[in-house]
């Protein structure tokens, strides 16, 4: 009897160990998909300006053509890591590029402009992003909340 009861209580005891196990392992989060993409460059192409030509013949005044800017919008994007911005340092866009701040560290993160492009900071989960669309030229200046003195970003729009 005293062996049928030992057994029994083993069998419960492995079998609430089993049922806790799968129950944690399924409350865990999963690892963010994060897909790596190449951010294509632009390539500037010229604009060729008409020239007077010598004949015989009056002609009119030569009409220059204005040169258009031919690049595409680009996005760029900066990881928030280890409490830096990656890659370090300044950056230099068009009017018109795209950045995308994604954090990658496992507590959130607060961006700050001090332009004020956003009412606040931004808050940054794991594995989220802000994006934001540069449409006028300028120097704007990013930091993380609580580590202005180290994480100090200039983005220059051109």
């Amino acid at each position: 009897m005293i062996m049928g009861i030992n057994k029994a209580f083993t069998i419960f005891i492995v079998t609430t160990l089993l049922a806790i196990s799968i129950f944690v392992t399924g409350c865990t989060e999963p690892e963010p998909y994060i897909e790596e993409t190449a951010t294509p460059t632009a390539t500037a192409t010229a604009t060729p300006i008409a020239t007077p030509t010598a004949t015989a013949i009056e002609t009119p005044e030569p009409t220059e053509v204005t040169p258009t800017s031919t690049a595409i919008p680009q996005e760029y994007m900066i990881r928030i890591k280890s409490y830096m911005f990656i890659p370090i340092g300044d950056k230099e866009i068009n009017v018109g590029d795209t950045i995308k701040w994604r954090n990658f560290e496992k507590t959130s993160r607060h961006l700050v402009n001090e332009n004020g492009i956003w009412e606040e900071e931004q808050n940054i989960h794991y594995g989220r992003f802000v994006r934001y669309t540069f449409n006028e030229s300028g120097i704007y200046s990013f930091y993380l909340q609580g580590r202005k003195d180290i994480t100090m970003m200039n983005i220059t729009v051109v």
